[in-house]
């Protein structure tokens, strides 16, 4: 069979059938779920949509008495996440909301990974690669460590 028969046979459907896009509340992460949202308006398969919230770990030594820590995190999340359920509810997409708490890039990854995400989708704050190489940055370490691509945005 020579190259112009296999090419033919190949399937049509997109790579893409699962995409996570990262949300913070930050500009760059809207332009992000924006920029998903019209790459899976533009493919026929229309892929399903994972946003994911990751609340950063704060060390805390002992909470207030009284508070649920855990219903705290998790009502922050939904408060969190809530705009971005207006933003896809009208569009007719497949979606879900995720909200965690722990290290960002790594929860990201991790998801990525364990899921079997075909695509990252995450904005990026546009830092200096001397800031970058100081301070890291979530989008960096994604990047680095995640088994599907990455499109960043900014």
């Amino acid at each position: 069979m020579n190259d112009i028969q296999a090419q033919e046979q190949m399937p049509t459907s997109s790579i893409f059938n699962k995409i996570l896009v990262a949300v913070d509340g930050s500009e760059h992460a809207d332009r992000a779920l924006q920029k998903a949202i019209e790459l899976i308006q533009a493919l026929s398969n229309k892929p399903s949509l994972t946003a994911v919230h990751v609340n950063p770990v704060m060390m805390v030594a002992e909470p207030p008495l009284g508070i649920d820590v855990d219903a705290k995190l998790n009502e922050e999340g939904h408060e969190m996440t809530e705009p971005y359920r207006q933003v896809l509810n009208p569009t007719g997409i497949q979606y879900n909301i995720n909200y965690q708490t722990g290290d960002p890039a790594t929860i990201i990854c991790d998801l990525a990974n364990s899921q079997n995400y075909d695509l990252i989708v995450m904005g990026t704050r546009g830092m200096s690669k001397m800031s970058e190489l100081f301070l890291g940055s979530v989008s960096h370490k994604v990047i680095q460590h995640a088994n599907c691509p990455v499109l960043t945005v900014k």
